[in-house]
């Protein structure tokens, strides 16, 4: 009931801020709005001001606004200045443009508040340590080690030392870092030159340190995987493989990394019992074209352990600022990563997620309370601006391009071209959708 609420809260406040961009910008520039829909299919309420409809659809999924448009009905004489198809170019491009710029703004207000509040800030402490054999180095990183400098920088936060890592490591090889680990300090040497040559992310995470802990439990199964059909679940604790103990998760992850294709023996504690089950990891490659074994498994994070490494930093109003942009900036840049990733194959598709993913992660940011709901706001606020600037017809950025091309050419594309583009369009949005409601109908069976 809960994720219910809050799907449809969620997608009610996010679609209403994407729509208004829209209808805000078409009455800017003098085009009639015939409707304001939250949801589409048949009216479940309606009312009228000012000569517009303002209605609730039937199916909660998103929503339009509906504007004159001699393309869609004859318009009168008197009203031909008003209809969408008769603005200029730039006009147009504005007014599909504003959607996805209401949901950015949407989230920086969000987040510039957030920032004002306080919001979690983690301690530059290495609390987990997998470092990639692409790294050289003679020394050994203890966890639990603080960050004091990088190349001679001091660092104040675990992002400042991200950030301040991956700058140096634009124009350095060698990156120095001083640690304290139980009141003794440690210089360590980092050689980043073969993994420069093999990488393109030279962040902290990406080179395998961590700024918290992961538990061999498991979080989430991608559908239809070697852990899903062995028949692990959500939840399981991992015990044992091959009867070896498992420590942490990077223990597990390297012995099935280790073993593609070969059957392995896992014990799994679930609830008050012990199972045994078999798991044949499938084999695949990695980014150095190696094959290694993957089972389709994310691990738990250790929640204490994070809050433990973390305090609450107050921005003032000014300084608000600049948190709020680059939390936009980080989440925005995240979203296209990953749906760079999915696009190459690299990250499974079962991680495209629907109405049942916005549900489950809406019901668990309620329980944790308003800010943590506002947070998840704002991230999918800008999820939903990325998706509707990506340049495919029938979405906002196919729009822009349409419309950009029309500006610069001086006339608009002709009907029978924006229709096969249009068609094109509809087809992806269409399969896309699909998988997400696949993923989703998957996850559902597993819950």
């Amino acid at each position: 009931m809960l994720a219910t609420i809050g799907f449809l809260l969620t997608i009610s406040i996010l679609v209403v801020v994407h729509e208004f961009g829209h209808y805000i910008f078409a009455r800017i520039f003098g085009v009639k709005v015939i409707s304001f829909s939250i949801g589409f299919g048949p009216k479940l309420l309606s009312w009228h001001s000012k000569n517009n409809e303002w209605r609730i659809g039937l199916i909660p999924l998103g929503g339009y606004v509906k504007m004159l448009d001699e393309r869609e009905a004859p318009v009168s004489d008197a009203l031909k200045p008003q209809a969408f198809n008769n603005k200029k170019p730039l006009q147009k491009l504005l007014i599909a443009f504003a959607g996805p710029l209401f949901n950015i703004i949407f989230a920086f207000c969000a987040y510039y508040g957030l920032g004002i509040y306080g919001v979690y800030t983690l301690k530059p402490v290495i609390q987990s340590v997998n470092l990639t054999p692409l790294i050289k180095t003679s020394a050994i990183i203890p966890e639990s080690s603080t960050i004091i400098k990088i190349n001679d920088n001091f660092v104040s936060s675990w992002n400042n030392a991200d950030d301040l890592f991956t700058d140096e490591a634009k124009s350095n090889n060698n990156i120095n870092l001083e640690l304290k680990h139980e009141s003794k300090t440690q210089e360590v040497n980092l050689d980043l030159t073969t993994f420069k040559n093999n990488r393109d992310d030279t962040s902290l995470q990406a080179i395998g340190l961590y700024p918290f802990k992961y538990l061999p439990i498991i979080a989430y199964t991608e559908p239809q995987s070697a852990a899903t059909l062995a028949g692990i679940r959500e939840g399981d604790k991992i015990l044992m493989v091959n009867n070896t103990p498992i420590k942490n998760w990077f223990q597990l992850t390297e012995i099935i990394r280790n073993n593609p294709s070969n059957k392995l023996d896992f014990l799994v504690q679930r609830g008050d019992k012990r199972l045994d089950l078999i798991v044949i990891p499938n084999s695949t490659y990695n980014d150095d074209g190696q094959i290694i074994g993957k089972i389709g498994i994310m691990p738990t994070l250790d929640v204490d352990s994070l809050m433990q490494n973390s305090y609450i930093k107050k921005y003032s109003l000014i300084s608000s600022f600049s948190y709020a942009s680059n939390a936009c900036i980080d989440n925005m840049y995240s979203n296209l990563y990953m749906l760079t990733m999915i696009a190459k194959n690299k990250v499974s598709w079962h991680n495209l997620g629907g109405p049942v993913s916005i549900a489950k992660a809406s019901e668990g940011a309620i329980h944790q309370g308003v800010k943590a709901f506002i947070d998840l706001l704002a991230l999918i606020s800008l999820s939903i601006a990325l998706m509707n600037l990506l340049p495919i017809p029938v979405l906002d950025g196919g729009h822009i391009l349409i419309y950009g091309i029309e500006w610069l050419i001086g006339k608009p594309i002709d009907n029978r071209i924006q229709n096969i583009l249009f068609t094109i369009g509809l087809f992806i949005v269409l399969s896309l959708t699909g998988l997400a409601l696949y993923n989703d109908f998957l996850k559902l069976l597993n819950w």
